[in-house]
């Protein structure tokens, strides 16, 4: 299993694991960080997130949006090792994720790997252009 980081050239990739039509100008964000975990050829899981700048405490907060892996491929480590080369690939102090109460897998993913939940409200917004 080769894990690594994704840059500009690997479009194929990004596509390979969508599930809908991917975004691969993200690639090109030095601030968007997409690890991909390489079965051979193909890819199997993948974890991406954003190294926000900060106006106070540290300098950058890392944001994981999004964690998956294929089913042939789950209960083998494979995410807890990308979450924590993310972790190192950021560079920074301190991060977050959000994860609805539900989500009983990325629940015990978060929490094996020391995360502590909070109390927080999310509101969301839609933006149309006029």
């Amino acid at each position: 299993m080769e894990i690594r980081r994704l840059g500009p050239g690997d479009k194929e990739v990004v596509r390979a694991l969508a599930t809908r039509e991917p975004h691969t100008d993200l690639l090109d964000d030095e601030r968007t960080i997409f690890l991909a975990a390489l079965d051979g050829e193909a890819p199997v899981a993948f974890v991406l997130g954003y190294v926000l700048p900060r106006r106070h405490g540290d300098r950058t907060i890392l944001f994981v949006y999004e964690v998956g892996v294929e089913e042939s491929h789950r209960r083998r480590g494979i995410a807890s090792e990308l979450m924590r080369r993310l972790a190192e690939e950021a560079g920074a102090g301190e991060g977050f994720v959000l994860a609805e109460p539900d989500n009983e897998a990325a629940n015990a993913l978060y929490r094996s790997l020391g995360g502590e939940p909070t109390e927080v409200v999310q509101w969301d917004f839609e933006y149309r252009a006029s």
